[in-house]
């Protein structure tokens, strides 16, 4: 039994060197490509998420070592505007993120990285560079672009497009830094909308407003509980009486 947990670390051990060994090779491929003096052994990418506008959102992954880190992912809601504007929503979040940076109190903000990467081209980096003098942050700045079928195709510069899919390993981690952006970005808005969403269906109930509605996703913390509960049980809701817990009653179950 010894014998056989002394075999099972070994192989776990050449496994994670393995693993290891195939991180740096991407970050190195990926630092020659882009010019860099070192490694980008730190990563930040960030993409935008919206419905025509709506629930404006922005999403902050990091990469250290080659993998997620994900203790320091972070999310921004747009605060500065209404409206679609990727352009203008990048430039909000790192606008954001470097002020954090400044103050120094938020972990995930305190260390810039040595490489950032947006999910997009030359538009999103024309839009963030004013905020990099603003902040005088000196940190590599690339976009990542797609094709037409949504895989990751170049890397983007403001002189143009520098192809990766011949570089095997700087290739593999540029995909799966994009892909996870921008499922990270997509997530966050889905939960607002849907949040946003369940907020409407309460709402449009006369007497129940956005304090009420939210107490009681936050009491039952799904729809269909809120749907199936009693009139005690709604009236077990801080601010729900019982003519308003009758009201909501009816409203789902007559």
């Amino acid at each position: 039994l010894v014998e056989m947990c002394k075999s099972n670390a070994s192989q776990k051990l050449l496994d994670k060197y393995r693993v290891n060994d195939r991180n740096r090779e991407a970050l190195e491929e990926l630092s020659l490509l882009l010019g860099m003096s070192k490694l980008p052994e730190y990563i930040e990418a960030y993409d935008i998420s919206n419905t025509s506008g709506d629930e404006n959102v922005g999403g902050m992954v990091v990469f250290r070592d080659g993998k997620p880190y994900k203790s320091h992912y972070r999310m921004f809601k747009i605060k500065g505007f209404l409206g679609q504007d990727d352009y203008r929503s990048m430039a909000e979040v790192l606008d954001r993120r470097f002020t954090e940076y400044e103050k120094g109190e938020n972990d995930a903000f305190a260390t810039l990285p040595d490489l950032i990467l947006l999910d997009g081209g030359k538009g999103q980096i024309s839009a963030v560079e004013p905020v990099f003098v603003k902040h005088n942050v000196k940190v590599a700045l690339f976009g990542m672009v797609k094709d037409s079928k949504h895989r990751t195709r170049a890397i983007a510069t403001n002189g143009g497009d520098i192809s990766i899919k011949a570089n095997e390993s700087a290739y593999r981690l540029v995909t799966a830094i994009q892909d996870e952006v921008h499922r990270f970005a997509i997530t966050y808005h889905k939960k607002r909308r849907s949040k946003k969403m369940l907020n409407s269906e309460l709402t449009s109930i006369n007497g129940v407003g956005q304090a009420k509605a939210a107490a009681l996703l936050k009491h039952f913390k799904t729809m269909k509980a809120i749907k199936s509960a009693s009139v005690s049980e709604l009236c077990a809701v801080s601010g729900i009486n019982q003519a308003l817990a009758e009201k909501i009653y009816k409203e789902f179950n007559c």
